[in-house]
């Protein structure tokens, strides 16, 4: 039978969650009893019993009352009188849709405050009972000298408890439930006067038999089940139409058979990408999509075993897999951070600053990945920016964006080249050497970093505060606007906060917005109107707050205020909030939590074992600056609720144990995790030595490549063999940290882009776009391969990008005498121009995790960043790929 306390966190309303009784807090001071021996457990118990004791009652009383006021408002409403006298009969009919739906949710209301009464009255008597049972236990130690009381605390609470309201919840609701279970049958008649115009029975303590309610009884939702169906239905329902539209397009293609070069094969194969780009554009995983395709064109014999799966054996594949290894580990011994602290410095001009930070960030980015170099430098620029006074949204989106431009300069680089080189060998053609592409691409890089250093000031000048507001108090309430900001529900549980103010208690003083910050405050399950600076708060008011990650680290400290979980999971019950970490997570496309409900979080991932305390959505606009700051709030936006559902690239700040951090640092459900505040013990800093080592070894890896002195992966593989020899890594670490899910993307990629080469699909794509643009001659094409690539890349995955795009190049280069590696060059640079939208590409994302920005920032940025860049490469290739 499941323990009651979980029975209670299974079946409680949400809403209430925060005024039922602290269950398993009160068991953590009983085991605290039990540990430690001590009269401070012993009292703590009892004090934490007696607040819950009240809360209880509190909350029970104002529901009842407000109950009480909507069924008066409702009688009013609906009665009709038949004659006159002060016992006239009267009806209450529910005339319209809107009535009948009123008087259904003030019923559910009323079965949901009654149940909220007994699963408290029970909690009261179960705990008391343990608190019993432990106390016998420690009775019978000698040493300890404790006296069991003549009375057990189990009956002293069920005898306290029963003079409480809520104790008689049963009772007092009756006669509320009957008179609205009339209405909802459409009673025609009930005696005037015997609900509301005398004294409700429920407020008179009447001895009427209780309603038989069982403990712990979920009450029944039926239209959340229906919203859960209707969603089903609805998510089927659109899947089933992007189907049908791809089958009816092939279908009519099919029919009208516009080349003779395609046949039913092509159509198959066809129909096998349409699908493919539709589940890309649902945000289905890449390489579970790709690699469906492949296993379909395959067991449909379109495609051979040995050209479906042959990508596994392929050099670049496999060099793909290492490098990351290799990055994973160089990354792991803090060279990164060891050479930025040198290089930086505490420039004082704004395009200084940045081109400090952008040359050693390219050169970095030429042998380790971009998205290691973003991760490791995303703190190194949060506490750098606050040093030398710029905002580090001057940062972080053109970092992103040098990063992808940069890596193009060395065929080893990005995993996107690595493809492109690897299709370039399976169709018999010329590979490109190491750093073929090292001219375009550094000339790119060069326009792309004097682009955005004249260009971001300017296009987020927002970020900028003058010189002569530095001192304004309205400052703070300015650049909090201008950072990331969570949805937060804190609790007052110290005695010292009662009777305080918001002002005096220190509250608003932490909080950057002040009183802006705080969205409503909640008191027993009303709302307060008038919110100002002088609101008294008491013991148990909710406060709704939407504060910046720095609000969150202060309130997380704040004593007497406790921040309840957003995501139903238990506030934590440990007594030592001390050893806790604060961690901010942003959720990635593969994380299991992505589609489901906030409140339903823990479910989906139990081995977090650490509740949500605050949300941002992925495309939260940030408040505007038009209101008074002491002005009462207009309207209440509480922000998130357990109802909300999680997105890729939403934030999340988590109440987590000292290991969690360690353990889901590197896991794939994260684009960024990053501890705010640590309760533990800090981690050991990281060896130079072995850092030095590790940068020598990345250093040796780049030279034999280099040099042609061994190929890519033989290259690869010497360097881990030295990593583990110095023992900057081992065979496990080397297994974790193998990134299968990329080399299956990779892997379906090259068989779906074989079967459209193979099947004449790609020939007739090439045609078509050679008819209409031949006019505007070679230019024109790279132009268009240049547009067709960007185009795909704000939606698709580069990898899938490159083996679409690449059968075209190859049609074209054949048809019109164009090099090939011009078009492949043009290739590779555009589809690293992933640079309209924060989505498009990982290190964007990071980006836009902390820096504060905007949606449509991308795309303001990005947008003539890319037009510089096809200025740039698509001349740049031709003068280097002449022939």
């Amino acid at each position: 039978m499941p323990e009651y306390g979980e029975l209670l966190k299974t079946n409680c309303v949400w809403e209430w969650k925060p005024y039922y009784l602290n269950y398993d807090r009160l068991k953590g001071w009983i085991k605290e009893m039990e540990q430690s021996k001590s009269d401070k457990a012993i009292n703590m118990f009892h004090e934490e019993l007696e607040m819950s004791l009240q809360r209880v009652h509190q909350f029970y009383v104002t529901q009842e009352k407000l109950l009480q006021t909507r069924w008066q408002a409702y009688h009013d409403k609906t009665r009709t009188h038949s004659g006159i006298g002060e016992e006239e009969e009267m009806v209450d009919i529910p005339s319209t849709a809107k009535e009948h739906n009123e008087l259904k949710v003030l019923h559910e209301d009323i079965s949901k405050l009654q149940i909220f009464a007994e699963q408290n009255a029970e909690g009261f008597r179960k705990i008391a009972k343990k608190y019993d049972k432990n106390l016998k236990v420690l009775a019978k130690d000698p040493e300890l000298g404790f006296n069991l009381p003549d009375q057990s605390l189990q009956d002293r609470v069920v005898s306290a408890v029963q003079r409480y309201p809520f104790a008689r919840a049963a009772e007092r609701l009756n006669a509320m439930m009957e008179a609205v279970k009339k209405g909802e049958r459409g009673a025609t008649r009930s005696r005037a006067g015997s609900f509301l115009t005398r004294r409700p029975s429920f407020m008179q303590g009447t001895t009427q038999e209780p309603l038989e309610v069982p403990l712990l009884l979920k009450p029944d939702k039926p239209w959340k089940q229906s919203m859960s169906m209707a969603r089903k239905i609805q998510r089927f329902t659109r899947g089933t139409k992007s189907v049908a539209l791809v089958t009816a397009i092939v279908g009519a293609l099919w029919m009208f058979n516009p080349s003779p070069k395609l046949t039913h094969t092509s159509y198959v194969v066809i129909w096998v990408t349409g699908m493919v780009l539709c589940f890309l554009v649902r945000q289905f995983s890449p390489d579970i999509v790709l690699m469906a395709a492949t296993l379909s064109l395959t067991v449909g014999g379109i495609l051979k075993q040995d050209q479906a799966w042959s990508a596994f054996s392929n050099d670049v594949v496999l060099s793909v897999a290492g490098l990351g290894v290799v990055a994973y580990a160089v990354e792991k011994t803090g060279v990164i951070d060891i050479v930025f602290s040198v290089l930086l410095g505490k420039p004082k001009s704004l395009p200084i600053a940045m081109l400090r930070l952008f040359a050693p960030s390219i050169i970095l980015n030429v042998c380790i990945s971009n998205t290691c170099v973003m991760s490791c430098l995303m703190t190194v620029i949060d506490k750098w920016s606050t040093e030398i006074g710029h905002p580090k949204a001057f940062f972080l989106m053109p970092l992103s964006y040098l990063l992808l431009i940069s890596g193009t300069f060395a065929i080893f680089s990005t995993s996107t080249n690595l493809i492109a080189q690897g299709l370039l060998y399976s169709h018999g053609l010329p590979p490109f050497d190491n750093f073929d592409l090292a001219l375009p691409a550094l000339c790119c890089t060069f326009v792309a970093m004097a682009y955005l250093t004249i260009a971001t000031p300017i296009l987020l000048k927002r970020f900028k505060v003058a010189e002569g507001s530095l001192s304004s108090p309205r400052r703070g309430t300015f650049l909090s606007r201008l950072q990331n900001r969570y949805d937060v529900r804190l609790q007052v549980t110290g005695r010292l906060l009662k009777g305080q103010t918001l002002k005096s208690s220190g509250l608003l003083d932490k909080l950057k917005g002040e009183l802006r910050d705080i969205c409503a405050i909640e008191r027993y399950g009303a709302f307060l109107p008038g919110l100002t600076k002088d609101h008294v708060l008491e013991l148990d008011d909710i406060l709704w707050v939407r504060t910046t990650v720095e609000g969150v680290i202060k309130m997380f400290q704040f004593s007497g205020i406790s921040m309840l979980a957003l995501d139903l999971s238990d506030e934590w019950a440990t007594l030592d909030q001390s050893s806790r970490d604060l961690v901010e997570a942003v959720l990635d496309k593969e994380s299991p939590l992505v589609g489901h409900r906030l409140g339903s979080a823990k479910k989906h991932r139990p081995d977090f074992d650490c509740p949500i305390i605050a949300y941002r959505a992925f495309n939260e606009e940030q408040g505007d600056d038009t209101a008074s700051v002491d002005s009462p709030l207009q309207s209440v936006d509480i922000g998130a609720t357990p109802e909300t559902r999680l997105q890729r690239g939403d934030h999340i700040i988590l109440n987590a144990s000292s290991t969690f951090y360690k353990n889901f640092k590197d896991s794939g459900d994260f684009v960024v995790l990053r501890k705010l505040h640590s309760g533990g013990e800090e981690e050991d800093p990281n060896d130079k030595t072995r850092a030095i080592v590790a940068g020598c070894i990345l250093l040796g890896l780049i030279l034999l490549v280099s040099t042609s002195t061994l190929p890519l992966l033989e290259a690869v593989m010497v360097s881990l063999a030295a990593m583990i020899f110095f023992n900057i890594t081992n065979m496990d670490s080397i297994v974790k940290a193998i990134k299968l899910r990329t080399v299956f993307t990779i892997v379906g990629a090259f068989g779906l882009g074989k079967a459209i080469g193979q099947e004449g699909v790609a020939t007739v794509l090439a045609e078509l776009l050679i008819y209409l643009l031949s006019p505007f001659g070679s230019r024109g094409l790279l132009v268009a391969v240049f547009v067709s690539t960007v185009a795909l890349g704000i939606i698709f995955h580069g990898t899938a990008v490159v083996v679409l795009m690449f059968p075209i190049c190859m049609e074209v280069a054949q048809s019109m005498g164009i090099p090939i590696h011009q078009l492949v060059g043009v290739l590779c640079i555009s589809v690293s121009c992933q640079m309209l939208s924060p989505i498009s590409y990982q290190t964007n994302l990071m980006a836009y995790s902390t820096g504060g920005y905007q949606f449509a920032d991308f795309t303001k940025v990005g947008a003539g960043l890319v037009l510089c860049i096809a200025m740039v490469s698509i001349p740049m290739c031709e003068w280097q790929f002449p022939h």
